[in-house]
């Protein structure tokens, strides 16, 4: 898979983390992706110097940049704008994150992109989308999450809405999306010789994200709480639970089979018989709870591990990424 998108000429413009993850998904299935980044520097997050993946971007442990090139160009300027133009001339794919409507002030729209590459694959990730009424405004995925409707679904015990890091919107709706959209454009434009406008919101892309569970709750009449009631850790076998040494382990038994083999690791067989009512539930969270603060967690990870308890270990970055940070090829596998 290393060199699926061989010759594929990749420019993005984006800076934060929709764009350049999905450049880095295509720089590792072979295309030639190169940056345009802007002379000024990279924008500046309030009080925020110290967070390592803000402050990674274009340094060495920048992972969104491995395997790509760069080109500082002032697009404000004519000569900038000039110098983008010719990498258009030669690029398959365009990717940018500005606001509906910037490209077009930068004098940069789809109609001048077109007449200099009319393959031109231009993708536009967008908070919002260009349709929307808010197209112009700023945001971040939390307000992305918070407009989808995301945000509301996941909830502490006191109700309030949870922020968890940015990757359903950034990464998932946006980046993943945006390699999704792109793809199929450079196979359509197999067929047709013409490129593709691509107009990407990435708050759209979380309501695609929710797809299954939006008709499985609205189009069947169920409330949002009932929803709530199982996969956001309500179920205590899909919780996390705090063992003798501090660590966590994760539990992922839903269904009766799978909590018999849990019971019957934690020599608690009245377990099965709580969970089939959720007004037991309570009294099951309790034992678990407790059972599982009596010892530390690589003991409950030795007795699990060759189960189906579903039930794993809540590893930190390190202990989950020993040797560093994988390519695609660690996630769908490379067939050559």
């Amino acid at each position: 898979m290393r060199d699926a998108l061989k010759g594929i000429r990749v420019i993005d413009l984006s800076v934060n983390a929709p764009g350049p993850f999905a450049s880095k998904m295509l720089a590792d299935l072979g295309a030639e992706v190169t940056c345009v980044t802007n002379p000024a520097g990279n924008p500046a997050y309030a009080g925020a110097e110290d967070d390592p993946m803000l402050a990674a971007r274009g340094g060495p442990h920048d992972a969104l940049a491995r395997g790509k090139t760069s080109r500082a160009l002032d697009l404000k300027s004519d000569p900038g704008r000039v110098a983008l133009l010719d990498l258009v001339k030669a690029a398959d794919v365009l990717i940018s994150e500005m606001r509906p409507g910037k490209l077009d002030a930068l004098g940069l729209g789809w109609e001048v992109l077109q007449a200099a590459n009319p393959r031109l694959v231009l993708c536009e990730i967008a908070g919002y989308g260009r349709r929307a009424p808010n197209a112009a405004r700023a945001g971040h995925d939390i307000n992305y999450l918070a407009l989808s409707g995301a945000l509301s679904l996941i909830r502490d015990g006191e109700g309030k809405p949870v922020v968890p890091q940015n990757l359903i919107g950034d990464y998932a709706a946006g980046g993943t999306m945006a390699v999704a959209a792109i793809l199929a454009a450079l196979f359509a434009r197999e067929r047709t010789g013409e490129g593709r406008w691509i107009d990407l919101s990435m708050t759209d892309g979380i309501r695609y994200l929710m797809a299954d569970i939006s008709a499985a709750t609205l189009l069947a009449g169920h409330t949002e709480e009932s929803w709530r009631g199982t996969l956001n850790g309500a179920m205590p076998t899909y919780d996390t639970y705090r063992t003798a040494d501090g660590g966590w382990i994760a539990l992922g038994a839903l269904e009766p089979k799978f909590i018999a083999v849990l019971a019957e690791g934690l020599d608690w067989p009245e377990l099965a018989d709580l969970m089939q009512r959720k007004e037991q539930w309570p009294e099951a969270r309790f034992g678990l709870q407790s059972r599982f603060s009596e010892r530390e967690l690589s003991y409950w990870v030795a007795l699990f591990e060759t189960t189906d308890a579903c039930a794993t270990p809540v590893l930190s970055l390190a202990e989950a990424h020993p040797t560093g940070c994988p390519g695609i090829e660690a996630t769908i596998g490379d067939g050559r």
